[in-house]
């Protein structure tokens, strides 16, 4: 139920992300680590394998349950007997050749991803304490109540009321959480931090915080509290997401589209700019380029839900001098052309200036105003589409 109630995880099954197999694959290694270090399942160390290895494929994050593990098997007598076993190694040889398309990958693009990611372990590049916003994204993620259950949950407990096999299990969940959160958090303080990064490692904690809405008795009054305030949280949380969901879908009476407009319909807006391009290919007798100015949010959803009968021929902000994500690989420079130039943006001000080059103009042959188009969807306004046409391209350094 809390899989599918708490907002992050509700997110990561109904939006096509990289977290969602990332979830999957931290949950699976969760439960082969548990197999094999608190079980003492040998063959466990196999499943272990293939989790991290396909994990850490979806997403780099996965790779902090490494050193929780490693941590684990320092800080628990019963556990460091692994250490002189080969099946740990053997499972670490399997994750590392499930990984190695990536690893020979970037030895034949110089490091790219890796660079990319390692650099955004930074954060966002704005150099500010974060440790507050933080927890503010934590409480969004897991909902108040899911918070304080956390760290409810996490709390150490006495030693009369914990055997071996407890302390153990209470030991694995702690270091599981605690490791990838003590990183995101002293990342915090040089830097704000993603949104959604801290999202999967709650994993660890949520069968305990589940455990304990089902005690019936000996509970404290805060546990008690926590746990009587769980019924209106997960109520609010359903009516909210019924509520999202419907104004996706149907809309809402009386309220527009505003809220969605300027990141997503981008289905009916490819429809929007495929007629775009089909007025200036008859009007000028060439095959258009069209430009998404934008990292992540324009070229590659027009590539996707291009379905036309003569497909776009679509570029990213790179010929701009700007990062155009995957697109820096696929078309890493654009020759001079003086076939016509569409530029599409998410808002007008990307068909001015990039954050590298401030005066486009300069780079474009006899480039026109921005305009900007409706698009519709049964009678009601989803979106505009912001474009610019240009007679042609002068290269970065005309």
């Amino acid at each position: 139920m809390l899989l599918a109630v708490l907002p992050f995880y509700f997110a990561t099954g109904m939006v096509a992300t990289a977290d969602a197999p990332l979830v999957a694959a931290w949950a699976a290694t969760l439960y082969y680590m548990e197999r094999a270090l608190i079980a003492d399942e040998r063959s466990a160390w196999l499943g272990m394998g293939i989790a991290f290895g396909l994990g850490i494929l979806s997403k780099y994050t996965l790779g902090l349950l490494g050193p929780a593990a490693l941590l684990f098997v320092i800080l628990d007598p019963a556990s460091r007997r692994w250490l002189c076993r080969p099946h740990a190694y053997l499972a670490a040889a399997l994750a590392l050749l499930l990984f190695s398309p990536v690893i020979i990958w970037n030895f034949q693009h110089d490091w790219a991803s890796i660079t990319f990611q390692s650099s955004r372990v930074q954060g966002v590049g704005d150099n500010q304490f974060s440790v507050h916003e933080l927890f503010l994204h934590l409480m969004v993620l897991l909902t108040p109540v899911g918070l304080l259950a956390a760290a409810m949950a996490l709390w150490p407990r006495t030693a009369r009321d914990s055997n071996t096999y407890v302390r153990r299990r209470r030991l694995f969940v702690g270091v599981f959480t605690g490791v990838p959160l003590s990183v995101f958090l002293i990342l915090s303080i040089f830097d704000s931090q993603r949104f959604h990064w801290a999202g999967p490692l709650w994993l660890a904690v949520l069968p305990t915080m589940a455990w304990m809405m089902g005690q019936a008795g000996d509970l404290s009054a805060t546990a008690c509290r926590v746990k009587a305030a769980w019924k209106p949280a997960i109520m609010i949380c359903l009516l909210l997401y019924g509520f999202v969901l419907h104004y996706v879908v149907l809309g809402i009476p009386g309220i527009p589209y505003k809220f969605l407009s300027e990141r997503y319909f981008w289905r009916e807006a490819t429809s929007e700019v495929e007629q775009i391009v089909a007025e200036v290919r008859q009007r000028t007798g060439q095959e258009p380029i069209v430009v998404g100015m934008s990292k992540w949010s324009v070229a590659a959803p027009l590539s996707f839900y291009n379905r036309g009968d003569k497909p776009m021929e679509i570029r990213s902000r790179n010929m701009f001098g700007d990062s155009g994500a995957m697109y820096d690989f696929w078309y890493p420079s654009e020759s001079p052309t003086t076939r016509p130039i569409i530029m599409v943006g998410i808002w007008r001000r990307d068909l001015e200036h990039t954050t590298k080059i401030h005066d486009i103009d300069r780079m474009l042959l006899q480039p026109g105003p921005i305009q900007e188009r409706v698009v519709m969807r049964e009678g009601k306004p989803l979106r505009q589409v912001h474009y610019r046409i240009a007679q042609g391209y002068l290269g970065k350094n005309p």
